[in-house]
Formats: structure tokens, C-alpha cells, sequence
């Protein structure tokens, strides 16, 4: 999986207390699915497979 460099920035953006739960969602999800695609939808992180959400 390519790293989103908006969802970096997402990350850096959130609050303290959400940085780590971002973080470990984004690592849980690349553990499963490693073949994901990320993205950025509604503002939000997104995870795409074979170009439809998750």
C-alpha cells in the first residue's frame, strides 16, 4: 500500500488523544488488506479496494 500523504496530514492534524487510534487503524488495516488503496473521501481517511470503499 502506497502511504496517502493527505492522510498524513490528517493524522498530524487531529487531536493528541487521536493521532495514536488513527495510527493503529491505518497499521490494522494494512495488516489485513494489504493490497489497499488509500484515499481521501468527505474530508475523511478512506480505504479503497479495487477502487470501491471498505
Amino acid at each position: 500500500m502506497i502511504r496517502d500523504p493527505r492522510i498524513d496530514a490528517y493524522i498530524t492534524k487531529a487531536q493528541p488523544f487521536a493521532r495514536p487510534i488513527l495510527e493503529k487503524v491505518r497499521e490494522r488495516v494494512r495488516a489485513v488488506l494489504p493490497d489497499v488503496e488509500e484515499a481521501m473521501k468527505w474530508g475523511m481517511p478512506a480505504y479503497l479496494v479495487n477502487g470501491k470503499s471498505c
